[in-house]
């Protein structure tokens, strides 16, 4: 599919993808990739199952079976310019055939998830002695390199290894669900990133990234220049918390009071928003913790910084114009939308619609308070 420089390739096959055959590229209508930070990323693709008189009660050939069969590896690879992007790679999990009863009218939609569904097909019971989390998250990430999945993990900060005779660290459920509990514990974040080449993803395990380059801006009301066809900005108050509690620590026998009371994550605003309300912001008891006194901190810096970002904006933008693709789980600069809007955001969602007529992406940004911390922003470059 090629339209106003934008160029859309799909690959898709039981083990290995490749591009489809040139009848049923021409019958994709649309693709729609959303991209979370916090869920699995999921792409839906909606071609034309129409079928011609002569051809009676005979399937449309491909439309039932390889390559876009349930359990198939699709990769959607989206070019704009001279620079593609790998926007997904997945498995099917559903096929949905809807028949029309008109010229055109039937379609069949291919919706899948992304690789890390993988990982979550089987549950296990597994011993990991003498093992912290980074060790045991490079132990479960290996066997799935025959998948072309590429483990990218950040120690964390302080290392807690057990000790044989004290604890076994065990897993209780499927690679996914140990992966995800294990950055809950330690306040990262874990999660499959598509490319960077087709049939390839990155497992990333480690702190949320919320710096680096930021992605091209998003202007808002600047004449030729604006990209975001529309946007709207809100404060959740209720958003922020503060969590205190005691741990009784297993080394020393005391009880050690937990108290967190603001985050600790690098600022994206001027006011943050818990800071400037102090006082006003919800306390919330930790509980469930480890008798870790390391582990119960950074469990409840990790609930605190969870809840900081009380602004959220939500808009639309043109592709064509942004002339790139924005992703999720990175930062973005608005610019054009005042001083107390206008600056750093962490992109949160990104929900990508492709069709004949261009490029459209729906987004969700978030942070913790209002007001620009940089007087420049990018305008355009490379992601």
């Amino acid at each position: 599919m090629s339209s106003l420089g934008l160029r859309l390739t799909v690959l898709a096959g039981p083990r290995l993808p490749v591009p489809l055959p040139g009848p049923l590229t021409a019958r994709i209508r649309s693709v729609e990739v959303t991209e979370n930070d916090s869920e699995r990323s999921v792409f839906t693709l909606t071609l034309d199952a129409g079928r011609s008189q002569s051809a009676g009660a005979v399937d449309v050939p491909w439309l039932t079976g390889p390559p876009l069969a349930a359990f198939s590896r699709v990769v959607v690879v989206v070019q704009l310019g001279a620079v593609p992007f790998v926007l997904s790679d997945g498995i099917v999990t559903e096929v949905k055939l809807t028949p029309g009863d008109g010229p055109g009218a039937a379609t069949l939609s291919v919706t899948g998830e992304d690789v890390s569904y993988l990982l979550d097909r089987e549950e296990r019971d597994v011993e990991h002695p003498a093992m912290d989390a980074y060790a045991q998250v490079l132990r479960v990430l290996a066997p799935y390199a025959t998948h072309g999945i590429v483990p990218r993990a950040v120690p964390s900060p302080v290392a807690d290894p057990p000790l044989p005779i004290d604890r076994i660290p065990t897993q209780h459920g499927t690679d996914l669900a140990h992966l995800a509990a294990l950055a809950r514990d330690h306040g990262h974040v874990a999660y499959a990133m598509p490319g960077p080449a087709p049939g390839t993803s990155t497992f990333y395990w480690g702190p949320a990234v919320r710096g680096g380059p930021p992605q091209p801006a998003l202007s808002v009301d600047l004449g030729p220049q604006t990209n975001v066809t529309e946007i709207h900005f809100r404060t959740e108050a209720l958003g922020p918390i503060a969590v205190e509690g005691r741990v009784m620590d297993r080394q020393t026998g005391l009880a050690v009071p937990v108290m967190v009371p603001l985050g600790v994550r690098p600022p994206l605003a001027a006011v943050p928003f818990a800071a400037a309300n102090l006082g006003q912001t919800r306390v919330r008891r930790l509980r469930g913790a480890t008798s870790s006194t390391v582990a119960a901190y950074a469990e409840a810096r990790a609930q605190v910084d969870r809840s900081l970002d009380a602004v959220i904006a939500e808009g639309r933008l043109d592709g064509v114009r942004y002339g790139g693709v924005l992703r999720p789980r990175a930062l973005v600069g608005v610019r054009g939308a005042g001083w107390s809007h206008d600056g750093l955001w962490y992109v949160r969602e990104v929900r990508h619609e492709l069709a004949v007529g261009g490029y459209q992406a729906a987004f969700v940004l978030a942070r913790e308070g209002h007001g620009a911390l940089t007087p420049v922003l990018p305008v355009g470059g490379v992601i």
